[in-house]
């Protein structure tokens, strides 16, 4: 464990006997992602490309005596009070996710006392890092430890989705909750959603680091249109799978299947997810190769179609993808995660870290009058249930 991270652990547990009057029994740890590359395919059991980042959600947590349970949110400053069995509206869109999290939860194991719990984060929100997939794994990892559950954890990963779904009506797939959980300190993570298996590698890029800008764009769309995406490729698979029964399954779609669509939005949707699961073996080859300008082009490529054929990015994302691109000293960068605002995802040399970012935000404000912001990240371990 990281000293930073340590020191948050500690931080957390004495802000919680302040607020509770009570030592903390359990600490929870769940880190915010990025995604390399793989984007808009896990929902279509396609493939990704994410790591964890040094970014986490921590929540402390102790039993009560009786049966009520506690939660108060640093970041919002608020506190939910929940009874199990008993009627509970979420007011605000924290407490759906740990709302979803407590009712899922009962659906196969039992909440048997009340709890105290006192929640940090410092996962930039809304800005494509999956602050909401943190604080999912976060507490449903504290459930199944304080509760002595036994669900394994890909179970976890996809009780959390069932929170976007039913709670947050996102249609959201796997990546975010898949990396929090199960990403290694240092390691990308070759992820399949098809066959939900995983394998680690080095993916070394020496004087390189991987750099987010953040637009501070709200992604208000980013829901709606998720759920539009969903569907649009959902029809478009169905129509390929009609017209050559060899199409079972996503991967099975080839470039020359993407003609059978008949729709010219619906053939650029699939089209997307096609090229792009191959933009991850691509990638994976290049690192393997050690090729990371060659890494940089499948960013863009990543980008252009992501921006053109599945109609999820921004101005402002385009914006700093094309500024970026005049850097020198950048290799390749994107949209990341849903779209319609959040990051970019850049590959910086690392000794122009700081001149980027004197380069990036002067011109992204005078561009939109926006204070965007950079954020360098190291790659560390996946979530952690620790006893005190």
């Amino acid at each position: 464990m990281s000293n930073e991270l340590a020191s948050f652990k500690k931080d957390i547990s004495q802000k919680f006997t302040a607020v509770f009057k009570q030592n903390a029994t359990f600490i929870s740890v769940a880190p915010g992602r990025i995604n390399v590359i793989g984007e808009h395919t896990d929902y279509n059991l396609g493939l990704s490309m994410p790591a964890a980042i040094n970014r986490w959600v921590i929540i402390a947590f102790a039993f009560r005596e009786d049966n009520l349970i506690k939660i108060s949110s640093e970041s919002f400053n608020n506190q939910m009070e929940y009874t199990p069995g008993k009627p509970f509206t979420p007011t605000e869109s924290w407490m759906k996710y740990i709302f979803g999290a407590l009712e899922i939860f009962q659906r196969t194991d039992k909440i048997t006392k009340g709890f105290n719990a006192y929640i940090w984060g410092n996962v930039p929100l809304g800005s494509g890092v999956s602050s909401s997939a943190a604080i999912e794994v976060a507490m449903m990892g504290l459930l199944r430890k304080a509760f002595s559950a036994s669900f394994d954890d890909v179970t976890l990963v996809k009780n959390c989705q069932k929170i976007e779904h039913e709670f947050l009506g996102v249609k959201s797939g796997l990546l975010d909750q898949y990396a929090s959980q199960l990403s290694k300190a240092g390691k990308l993570m070759a992820l399949d959603f098809q066959s939900m298996t995983h394998r680690y590698f080095d993916a070394e890029i020496g004087e390189y680091a991987w750099v987010l800008v953040n637009t501070k764009v709200k992604r208000e769309l980013a829901g709606s249109k998720f759920s539009e995406r969903v569907d649009e490729t959902q029809i478009a698979f169905k129509e390929i799978a009609s017209k050559n029964s060899a199409v079972k399954h996503f991967r099975d779609i080839t470039l020359k299947d993407v003609e059978l669509v008949s729709d010219s939005v619906l053939k650029n949707r699939i089209k997307h997810f096609v090229l792009e699961d191959q933009r991850v073996f691509d990638t994976a080859d290049a690192f393997k190769n050690n090729d990371l300008k060659k890494v940089g082009e499948l960013l863009l490529e990543s980008h252009y179609s992501l921006k053109n054929d599945y109609e999820v990015s921004c101005p402002e994302l385009d914006f700093l993808v094309e500024k970026s691109k005049t850097f020198d000293g950048f290799l390749g960068g994107r949209m990341m995660g849903g779209g319609f605002g959040g990051c970019t995802i850049n590959l910086i040399k690392k000794a122009k870290i700081e001149e980027f970012k004197t380069f990036i935000l002067p011109a992204y404000k005078s561009q939109f009058n926006i204070d965007g912001e950079v954020y360098a990240f190291d790659m560390v371990d996946g979530a952690n249930v620790e006893k005190v």
